[in-house]
């Protein structure tokens, strides 16, 4: 019984995290969507608004395909610690991506804000 009980917890939070996880990345696709519509309307101004809204849908859409692992292991009955690897090994390589991706951004920003201050003080 109490076996039983503890099968029914771990696949009410892994149902709970699936939950969750893709409500976050249905976030960063209506965000997405948000910011490539704002940097269309004005394009001349706005590059760096598509760049993200696009950088934003792509996330959004990998992160809606990590939650789908998640809630394919928490409907299974006794999921096993495969399963469940699996899904957190496509987590690791979602925010390993993202951390690419925000270090690149970084970077190029920090580049962009040296570059005018060297231009500026020469």
């Amino acid at each position: 019984m109490e076996q039983q009980q503890v099968e029914i917890n771990k696949n009410k939070v892994l149902y709970k995290l699936s939950s969750r996880i893709s409500l976050f990345g249905k976030i960063l696709i209506v965000l997405g969507s948000l910011y490539l519509i704002g940097g269309l309307v004005t394009i001349k101004d706005n590059y760096g608004n598509i760049f993200e809204g696009i950088l934003q849908i792509i996330l959004g859409y990998l992160t809606v395909r990590v939650s789908i692992l998640f809630k394919k292991a928490s409907t299974l009955e006794n999921p096993t610690l495969e399963d469940l690897l699996v899904s957190f090994e496509a987590t690791t390589n979602l925010y390993t991506m993202q951390l690419y991706f925000y270090g690149f951004i970084f970077f190029l920003a920090l580049f962009t804000l040296l570059s005018l201050a060297w231009t500026n003080l020469s």
